[in-house]
């Protein structure tokens, strides 16, 4: 299988947003040139140009950081490989051909950029409740046909990154290098995918067992001891992504409850300024730069956004709005009377507090913009224990305001919070009031429209 299907007019898979002519190509070439060279004068198979393909474009592509070893070193290990796996199939011993798929298992353990190459076993696991070889066959049978469709480029592509990112991050001997390359090698190969499936398959299940294992025995072991129990958990969590992968997807419906109860108004998730103002100012900024290109908010949604994640994570405003997110949840379990309601809930809380799975991030993302616009579509906006009102999205750069409630943020002894209020004023603040009053209905209405755009979905 042609893994990189890239023209050279296409964007470089390396993400840099430039076209692939233009970034990574030559070196892509020039990768793949040397692994050829390394491995020497002959000729090789459609599928085997296929793998040195894969390759060159995995060792070529272009990084900050990390160290992927020298094409050279590739090539040279890569024919190594084949020649071994040549005699494994001449000798047709059946013991090597099993020892190496357990060299494999024991890399995706060890490997950490590797631990995301799992399959959902979950997703196919057969109704009757067979056991053993049987079930087994019909899990394999049913991951094939899916790996036939669609939906197996993906699993096939994102594992062959995954297996890039690890060439480049993790340590490796030759002997392991060896390994990973054969098992590249089966992946790339239609006629031997299944080789890396069946053992992508029992690490998979392995990781399954020995979590629910693991989370059994802190159950018992720390019982009521909440605390104790969500560190040992987000270590398992952590340890093991298959289990957190599944946990999220088996309370996924829980999970839209509660979302769609946010989106359509019935939760109303309020949360302190403090928490969300380095958002306020982000979103005000973008959008003056995009009013003033003649952008339309009547076009927009929450596709086209400004991007706040900057502020939310690398600007370090997440610490400060998570907790009260999980507050808001937490305090509505508390205050329903519906089992039901009071069931996802518990899930969402579960998840958000435990989970690291990427659903949990677009989550938080979600709520966060909910929250930026909830302070920036309704005024005046009273915050009564402050003594502070603010008329127009303007007055939330005016800085004897928000003077006035980090002071008043400092009286509650919450210096860290008066101290990220004046900090984000400082590095953001100051910018937004250059502009904000400038299209001061034009933000009140986009920021309107985004709420509106949730429960008009419902």
């Amino acid at each position: 299988m042609k893994i990189f299907q890239i023209e050279r007019n296409d964007n470089c898979p390396c993400g840099s947003g430039r076209k692939f002519k233009r970034c990574c190509q030559d070196q892509v070439v020039d990768a793949t040139r040397r692994i050829i060279y390394a491995m020497g004068v002959g000729s090789f198979t459609a599928q085997g140009l296929e793998v040195i393909e894969t390759l060159g474009f995995i060792c070529g592509l272009q990084a900050e950081d990390g160290h992927m070893p020298e094409p050279e070193r590739l090539g040279r290990l890569l024919k190594e490989t084949w020649e071994e796996e040549e005699k494994i199939q001449l000798s047709q011993d059946e013991g090597a051909l099993g020892a190496l798929s357990m060299a494999f298992q024991v890399l995706l353990g060890e490997k950490h950029q590797l631990g995301l190459i799992r399959i959902p076993v979950w997703q196919f696991e057969p109704e009757s409740e067979s056991q053993g070889e049987a079930e087994d066959a019909e899990l394999i049978d049913g991951i094939i046909e899916y790996m036939g469709g669609p939906g197996g480029r993906v699993f096939i592509t994102d594992a062959v990154n995954s297996i890039g990112m690890s060439l480049l991050y993790d340590d490796y001997t030759d002997g392991e290098l060896k390994t990973l390359l054969a098992a590249l090698s089966w992946l790339v190969v239609d006629e031997s995918r299944d080789l890396f499936l069946g053992s992508v398959l029992y690490k998979t299940k392995s990781d399954l067992v020995a979590a629910s294992e693991k989370i059994d025995k802190v159950m018992d072991e720390y019982g009521d001891d909440d605390s104790q129990i969500y560190q040992e958990m987000r270590s398992i969590f952590y340890n093991y992504p298959v289990y957190d992968q599944m946990m999220s997807d088996r309370m996924d419906g829980d999970i839209n409850f509660v979302m769609d109860a946010v989106a359509n108004g019935g939760l109303k998730i309020e949360v302190p300024l403090y928490s969300v103002l380095g958002g306020i100012y982000a979103m005000v900024s973008k959008l003056v730069e995009s009013f003033n290109a003649k952008y339309s908010p009547r076009g927009s949604s929450q596709e086209n956004l400004p991007p706040l994640e900057e502020v939310l994570f690398a600007g370090g405003e997440y610490h400060f709005y998570f907790p009260e997110v999980v507050s808001c949840f937490d305090k509505a379990l508390k205050e329903t009377e519906d089992s039901e309601f009071e069931d996802a809930l518990n899930s969402l809380l579960f998840f958000l507090i435990l989970s690291s799975d990427t659903k949990q991030l677009a989550i938080i993302k979600f709520l966060y913009v909910r929250c930026v616009c909830t302070y920036l579509s309704r005024f005046p906006v009273i915050l009564p224990e402050a003594d502070l009102e603010f008329k127009v999205p303007g007055d939330y750069c005016d800085q004897e305001l928000i003077e006035h409630y980090a002071c008043y943020l400092e009286s509650q002894d919450m210096k860290m919070e008066a101290i990220h209020v004046r900090d984000v004023l400082k590095t953001l603040g100051e910018q937004a009031e250059k502009e904000a009053f400038l299209y001061e209905d034009e933000v009140i209405n986009f920021a309107r429209l985004l709420l509106d755009e949730g429960e008009e979905e419902e």
